[in-house]
């Protein structure tokens, strides 16, 4: 659903919304100007207008004939954010007007928003969008940072930034993304790998965090390899910084997005609305430029296959001495039964020819050794490497011959 949308050519950035046929309904979530906006529309509301009887056939669910569903989506999204943004433009314009926005990452983390519902005007039969209930400053791009207790690996001779120190570079690059390469006070250039908001598996009911389980295997490698005085550390991307963020301590209820993992200690009620000093994300050295293996093989139709061939003996050697490492350090893939997590698409290639492992598909064991489980994930692992080193690649290369 997400989709950026420029009006005046300032973007308007949407994340998420929905659309009911019927019901006749919708609504969309965008950022404009640093600013967030949820706009809802409803039959009741519109009904009997010019931008009712273009708004109605925007919300068709089924597939015209030979109409693709990428396309179906596409088009018929953009023209109803477009629709809806139009109409809102007074109000938006007023809220959030053009101006600098979003310079450091604070600015980020703590962005005002408004939800509104486009209404008739009855002496004019104009639609425009009214303010329904002035939001709590959040996070853009699902930010969201966590109590320190959140963490299992948190090193301590970690040098931290405050994120009103980090100005954000090449934001404008691609809008759909969230800001990754910032700056330092000292002048390095640094990427941030953000806390986001946890989400709710549907089909167990467990909060799970993602992007903290990525952090987590980041900082365990970094005090594995501090630890082990293994030069790895110095070869690939690697812990520069903690950024830290400070937060009034919400009130009311906690969402299924805010919520810190179980071993996390509790905020008390007396604490509520008192000032604290969160984890927004790391700061990890420059990272080289890189494709997965898939996208690497695609591209060497001129390159012959006694040369794949010598290539991918040398990547099979070096992750499995990549792998070798991780298990020490209690990292490891696994996978499903149907799907291995290292595969042709988490295998990067530098510049260099050198092949390394995503270390955002990995994960780190910070308790006991779950019997069975982490045994099978490092099994998993070495199966990965035979299946696409031995399995995958020749099939590919064999397709040249």
């Amino acid at each position: 659903m997400s989709a950026v949308r420029y009006f005046d050519d300032i973007p308007h950035i949407v994340r998420f919304g929905m659309h009911d046929e019927k019901d006749e309904r919708c609504w969309i979530l965008f950022w404009r100007n640093g600013t967030k906006f949820s706009i809802s529309v409803d039959k009741e509301d519109v009904h009997g207008t010019t931008f009712y009887l273009i708004w109605r056939p925007l919300l068709r669910e089924e597939l015209q004939p030979g109409e693709k569903m990428i396309e179906h989506r596409q088009n018929q999204w953009h023209s109803l954010c477009d629709l809806i943004i139009s109409h809102s433009m007074a109000t938006l314009q007023r809220l959030a007007p053009d101006k600098a926005y979003w310079i450091t990452l604070k600015d980020y983390l703590h962005s005002p928003g408004y939800a509104l519902k486009l209404v008739t005007d009855r002496e004019s039969n104009n639609v425009y969008a009214e303010v329904t209930e002035e939001l709590e400053e959040e996070g853009a791009y699902e930010f969201q940072p966590l109590p320190a207790e959140a963490f299992r690996n948190m090193p301590k001779e970690t040098r931290h930034y405050a994120s009103s120190d980090l100005i954000v570079l090449e934001k404008e690059t691609n809008w759909k993304a969230p800001p990754q390469k910032v700056c330092t006070s000292d002048g390095d250039i640094c990427f941030f790998k953000a806390c986001k908001r946890s989400s709710t598996d549907i089909t167990t009911g467990e909060v799970i965090n993602k992007t903290l389980d990525s952090i987590e295997v980041y900082l365990k490698l970094f005090k594995y390899s501090l630890g082990s005085g293994d030069p790895y550390i110095t070869r690939r991307s690697t812990v520069f910084g903690i950024v830290t963020d400070t937060s009034a301590r919400p009130s009311g209820s906690t969402s299924a997005g805010q919520k810190p993992p179980k071993h996390a200690a509790q905020t008390s009620q007396h604490d509520v609305g008192m000032t604290e000093t969160l984890i927004a994300g790391i700061l990890l050295s420059p990272i080289l430029h890189s494709q997965t293996l898939a996208n690497v093989m695609e591209q060497s139709e001129s390159t012959t296959v006694d040369t794949i061939i010598e290539q991918s003996r040398r990547w099979k050697a070096q992750i499995e001495e990549e792998i070798a490492l991780f298990h020490s350090a209690g990292i490891y893939w696994g996978g499903r039964d149907d799907w291995f997590y290292i595969n042709q698409h988490t295998i990067l290639i530098d510049a260099e020819g050198i092949a390394s492992l995503d270390l955002d598909t990995a994960t780190s064991n910070d308790g006991p050794m779950i019997e069975g489980l982490d045994t099978r994930g490092f099994t998993m692992d070495t199966e990965a490497v035979e299946t696409l080193f031995e399995e995958w690649l020749p099939t590919e290369v064999s397709k040249r011959r």
